[in-house]
């Protein structure tokens, strides 16, 4: 075996990278952060609830060595988005992971659906997440290097009655992470996307989840926490340069439906 071949199979180094995680105030986003934060990545904070972000950045001072920064964003609106990228950059001086996990649910039958949640769903889930990858892109590509997170949902392939909007931004978010990797994949940035099932987080509360829901989805199953997904995350980014798991699906053991 050459030395390029060696090379090209170890495992990727996270310590010294540095990343944007957007929804990080909160699950996943918090989950995901503190696991890169533990391998010495320099992790942009980016939210809109801010003084989450600044707990969070106290709490894992130190931890790893790796180093954060908070900054307000909310991906609907390109002022955020930009500054965010442009901070990063102007602090650690390039961007080699970009976690797009911001998002929302909101669970109601569609003749009940409340039309300004379903704005605010739609303009977070696939609007902001477009522009989060627009914006975010650019310097991987000068570089010719990167990797791309994208937090889609079990739901975005298999709907639920009441889940029709929130369906319908999660199948749009897993079209747009695959159209993406086509777009960029061969000019050496990895698109990863993933697609948990159900998780136990606040996105229950924030949904309108009732108790029933998800005991009839686990039927007795024990759910997934964000660490799990925050692992299989980090797990996916140390895969060697040229293994890209770019779809990847996580139910709870035993999970029913979806």
């Amino acid at each position: 075996m050459s030395e390029q071949d060696t090379a090209a199979r170890q495992p990727g180094e996270l310590r010294g990278q540095v990343a944007i995680v957007t929804g990080a105030s909160s699950g996943i986003g918090t989950a995901i952060t503190e696991q890169l934060v533990a391998r010495g990545v320099h992790v942009m904070l980016a939210a809109r609830r801010v003084e989450r972000l600044h707990a969070l950045a106290e709490r894992l001072r130190g931890d790893g060595n790796g180093e954060t920064q908070v900054i307000q964003c909310d991906v609907r609106k390109v002022e955020d988005v930009r500054a965010t990228v442009k901070q990063t950059l102007d602090r650690w001086g390039k961007l080699d992971i970009l976690v797009a996990n911001a998002g929302l649910g909101y669970r109601a039958p569609v003749v009940d659906g409340d039309i300004e949640r379903w704005r605010v769903m739609l303009d977070t889930n696939v609007w902001g997440l477009l522009l989060t990858l627009k914006y975010g892109l650019p310097s991987m590509l000068e570089r010719g290097s990167g990797q791309v997170v994208v937090m889609s949902s079990v739901a975005g392939r298999v709907p639920t009655p009441g889940g029709n909007a929130y369906c319908g931004t999660k199948a749009a978010a897993t079209a747009i992470a695959d159209s993406v990797r086509q777009e960029v994949g061969s000019k050496g940035i990895r698109v990863i996307g993933v697609e948990p099932g159900v998780v136990i987080s606040e996105f229950q509360e924030v949904a309108l989840y009732t108790p029933d829901i998800v005991a009839n989805m686990l039927k007795g199953a024990t759910p997934l926490q964000p660490s799990d997904i925050a692992r299989t995350v980090v797990a996916a980014l140390e895969m060697p340069g040229h293994v890209a798991l770019n779809e990847i699906l996580i139910r709870a053991t035993g999970q029913a439906h979806p």
